[in-house]
């Protein structure tokens, strides 16, 4: 009996860890960026992480530690690191634009002002 329980809950186990890899954010690319980020690989990330959807860009960065999202983020170009601060939560897009080099910082808060200042005209004008 203890072993059909232990084997029903391996299944179940199993089953649960399937689902979760089943999710759509959960794909190869994903996989690919968060392996070459523990091995230190920024690089290989980076190139990978800007082929992957915005909200799967999104969800990389608040799935890995802060320390990892911030190095990761600091290689990419400025007008992808402004387009993810507006979409990631406050606390970590304020982390990511803060440890930017300063002129690149200055170029992103350029990017989100423009994007800012024409955007109801945009909205208006569609």
């Amino acid at each position: 009996m203890t072993e059909l329980m232990n084997n029903t809950a391996t299944t179940l186990d199993t089953a649960a860890n399937d689902a979760v890899h089943a999710l759509p954010w959960t794909d190869g690319a994903l996989e690919t960026v968060n392996t070459a980020v523990r091995m230190g690989e920024y690089g290989a990330a980076r190139l990978r992480f800007l082929k992957l959807a915005e909200q799967s860009q999104i969800r990389v960065l608040q799935h890995i530690p802060q320390k990892e999202a911030i190095r990761l983020a600091g290689g990419l170009p400025p007008y992808t690191v402004a387009r993810l601060f507006e979409q990631l939560p406050r606390p970590l897009g304020r982390a990511i634009i803060q440890a930017l080099p300063e002129v690149k910082r200055q170029g992103v808060v350029v990017i989100l002002n423009h994007r800012r200042s024409h955007a109801p005209r945009q909205q208006a004008m569609g």
